[in-house]
């Protein structure tokens, strides 16, 4: 039982019943997608409806007895039997009078020669004569025209004669019997043949004349239907069978105006197939701007059945006056067929319908019924718009709208999770008028969402918050509210966070500790974790970091950063290089991993994380954070690797006290360490100097000049990525290079601080020329591999490090070659 015949029914028993909710209030509550209602609850609704049926309580019964989980469905079922109840109840009843009543007497069927019956919809029977002959056509001709005149004048007035309605379907004859003009009514009652081939042709032009009218309003004719087809119905022409009874010239003028009741059909089954509350908001409006046109299309018909019964009609003169209706009614037959084989919703069939504006260029009687056309279907699509951008909200119950919402919990996301994925563009669903538009309309209802999460409000004044109406013409005023409100909501949001929640101090406040720019701070907790960061990562207790960070930042002068509390300590379960290839692949760096992490150290492993509250998190996300601990880890090895060189230089002082010939046999070793504490300071510093702070520096005068807070995001990345790349950090080949330099120079600590290492036929000055060689190589390979990359890529500050490096011209001669 199709949804249209349950709207039926119910809307003869909720009539009936006086109930207050409307037919698509009921299916609504009986849908109950929310399982909100009860069974219980659904029968009581029920049983207010049947309450003025006999056995009312039967079918009640009958639904909560069921108690299925597909609610709707259920009731569909009732009112199914419910109908065959009807039916049957009627057939016995039309039995019993049958019996009582005498049957009428009537000429028998076989003695009448019925040349041709009563048109379909006339109230009225023509009793014609035996045998024709030219002295009775024209009272023949005169009785047609009578019978004309009862069907026309039927039809106009919208309803069937109720001797021609079947009686078991009563009790929905208040609602229409026929759903639609579109050959579908040959259920109600069956449809009577013509023979007109016996009528001389200009006879034969008034009877095809009044069919071919009916035929242009969707009522099927025994001289001109439309063929049986396999295909799904709308999608295709439709075909129609002309008798062959009809004269050949009176033929070829039928079929040059077929075409025109093929074009409606289409029309009338897009209407009837999108009455169904699932095909969306845009098409409804859609479908009832289609309406009214067929409205006026039956307007025109009407007019012309008016010529006809005033014998004013010929075919020519119909031809000619349809001429204007052709064209039009073939654009609105493609545009439902292009619809329904693209299965399109929502924006997509605003953006098919611009398509079809722009294609018919030059025809303007057709762009002004597409251009109506797109009007009336924009309108719930604006609604959904204007609500977006001025309240941050979502009204989307069939995924029309070009935003997405995707429900996620701001405690578990509120990094970069919440801001990136909480609201997305449907692309699909992007009409191409607000193309160029969808990401300010994404953000700006992202703005207003972030501004309701920090319990404040955005009040636009009379002059922003306007009604958004779409119009077809090159002054578009719905595009200046939508940057109006852009602005404001931007606006109010950057003010929000740069002054409440002081973003540019927590900027700073990570700046000091992950950039190393709080000296104290940082040489105070090397020397309190040192010991700790040197044991096997698997032996360290993160609780013991934690602590000792917190009293270093109680001892420096970190103490009077006011965000203090937020920085805490991390061990992530990979080395550098490692975490540099999950962001590049962009992985989740914070998810733990199964890895091997027995070889590692805990200065390897070391790191620093930063609690940013919301919405300050929108900036600091863990993204971000992420790429702080990169610039971090690299800059804390060398710092560290700087630390083990310098206490070398305190044991070279001590050499001084040995003997002529001893200090001499350290003399090399101490020329090494040197070299290599003058190479890891060139990379501190070129790092500090060269790269940060010019790029800070740059973003800080950036940050003067901002409009919105993605402008902050944008600037704020660009700072990290050129930081990041110029570091050396994205590429993995150069990166491992460094690391390597910084193990050789820890190696060659460790070996000075004891030199048990050595083979035994090994002396201590052949193991000081193994560590030179080893890091001259290293070095000259990482100095080859940089002068490619500035090569490639240009850039004046990798040419810098070289420079620093090389200062003394120490491996010029070995590293030209």
């Amino acid at each position: 039982m199709s949804e249209l015949k349950a709207k039926k029914i119910l809307a003869e028993l909720v009539k009936k019943s006086g109930c207050t909710y409307s037919v698509d209030n009921v299916l609504t509550i009986f849908r109950n997608k929310d399982a909100k209602y009860s069974n219980k609850r659904l029968g009581a609704l029920l049983t207010q409806l049947f309450k003025t049926t006999p056995n009312g309580a039967k079918y009640v019964d009958e639904f909560v007895s069921s108690n299925s989980k597909d609610t709707y469905a259920a009731l569909v079922l009732v009112l199914n039997n419910f109908l065959q109840d009807c039916k049957t109840q009627h057939s016995e009843k039309s039995v019993v009078q049958a019996e009582k009543a005498q049957p009428p007497v009537v000429d028998s069927v076989s003695k009448r020669v019925t040349l041709f019956e009563t048109p379909p919809l006339s109230s009225t029977r023509i009793a014609v004569p035996e045998q024709i002959t030219p002295e009775n056509v024209q009272e023949i001709r005169e009785k047609l025209v009578q019978a004309a005149i009862g069907s026309a004048a039927n039809r106009s007035s919208g309803s069937i004669p109720a001797a021609l309605v079947p009686q078991t379907f009563d009790y929905m004859a208040k609602k229409g019997p026929i759903v639609s003009w579109n050959f579908n009514y040959e259920e109600l009652y069956p449809m009577q043949n013509k023979n007109v081939a016996a009528i001389p042709l200009s006879s034969q032009e008034p009877i095809v004349l009044k069919e071919l009218l009916d035929c242009l309003m969707g009522v099927k004719g025994s001289l001109i239907a439309p063929k049986k087809t396999i295909h799904s119905p709308g999608l295709y022409p439709v075909e129609f069978e002309v008798s062959d009874q009809i004269g050949e010239s009176l033929k070829d003028m039928v079929r040059e105006i077929l075409p025109l009741a093929s074009h409606y059909s289409q029309v009338q089954d897009f209407i009837a197939a999108s009455s169904s509350l699932e095909s969306g908001q845009v098409l409804q409006a859609l479908r009832a701007a289609l309406q009214t046109i067929i409205n006026d299309y039956y307007l025109s018909i009407t007019q012309l059945e008016e010529l006809f019964l005033k014998q004013q009609l010929t075919f020519h003169k119909l031809l000619y006056l349809l001429r204007p209706v052709f064209h039009t009614m073939e654009v609105l037959a493609e545009i439902v067929t292009a619809i329904r084989q693209t299965n399109c919703r929502g924006g997509t069939v605003l953006t098919l319908l611009h398509d079809k504006i722009t294609s018919t260029m030059g025809d303007e009687k057709s762009q002004k019924v597409l251009i109506h056309l797109i009007e009336m279907a924009a309108v719930p699509y604006m609604e959904m718009l204007q609500l977006w951008i001025f309240n941050g909200v979502i009204h989307d119950p069939r995924k029309e709208f070009l935003i997405e919402h995707h429900e996620m919990d701001l405690n578990e996301n509120e990094l970069m999770d919440y801001w990136e994925k909480q609201y997305t563009i449907r692309m699909d669903k992007v009409p191409c008028i607000l193309n160029k538009y969808a990401d300010i309309i994404l953000r700006t209802g992202k703005y207003l969402n972030v501004i309701r999460e920090c319990g404040s409000s955005v009040d636009y004044n009379q002059q922003i918050c306007v009604t958004l109406k779409y119009t077809h013409s090159e002054h578009q005023t719905y595009i200046k509210s939508i940057e109006d409100a852009y602005n404001y909501a931007s606006s109010s949001l950057l003010n929000l966070i740069m002054d409440k929640y002081n973003l540019m101090g927590r900027l700073y406040s990570v700046k000091r500790y992950f950039l190393l720019q709080q000296g104290d701070f940082i040489d105070q907790f090397m020397d309190t974790c040192e010991e700790d960061l040197n044991k096997d990562v698997d032996d360290l207790r993160p609780m013991r970091l934690e602590n000792l960070l917190e009293v270093t930042l109680n001892m420096s002068s970190a103490r009077y950063d006011e965000y203090h509390d937020d920085l805490k300590t991390m061990l992530l379960p990979y080395g550098i290089v490692t975490q540099i290839s999950k962001i590049v692949k962009k992985e989740d760096v914070f998810l733990d991993t199964l890895g091997d992490t027995s070889q590692l150290k805990g200065i390897e492993c070391f790191t620093f994380n930063y609690n940013a509250q919301w919405p300050v998190s929108i900036v600091l996300n863990r993204w971000t954070i992420s790429k702080y601990q990169m610039i971090f880890r690299l800059l804390f090895y060398l710092k560290y690797v700087e630390r083990i060189l310098c206490r070398v230089w305190i044991a070279n002082n001590r050499t001084k006290q040995f003997a002529p010939q001893t200090a001499k046999l350290y003399r090399s070793a101490f020329t090494l360490r040197q070299k290599m504490l003058i190479a890891i300071q060139n990379f501190e510093s070129y790092m500090m100097i060269e790269v940060i702070e010019p790029n800070w520096h740059l973003f800080y005068q950036n940050i003067k000049q901002i409009k919105n807070i993605d402008d902050v995001l944008n600037y704020h990345q660009d700072f990290l990525d050129q930081c990041i790349k110029n570091c050396m950090l994205t590429d993995p080949d150069l990166l491992k290079a460094v690391i390597n330099l910084c193990n050789i120079c820890i190696q060659f600590c460790t070996f000075l601080a004891d030199a048990t290492s050595m083979e035994p036929t090994e002396t201590f000055s052949e193991r000081v020329e193994h560590f030179r060689c080893d890091f001259t190589n290293q070095i000259k390979s990482l100095m080859h591999k940089i002068t490619d990359i500035a090569t490639q890529n240009p850039s004046e500050k990798f040419i810098n490090l070289i420079h620093r490096i090389n200062f003394n011209s120490y491996y010029s001669d070995n590293f030209d070659n």
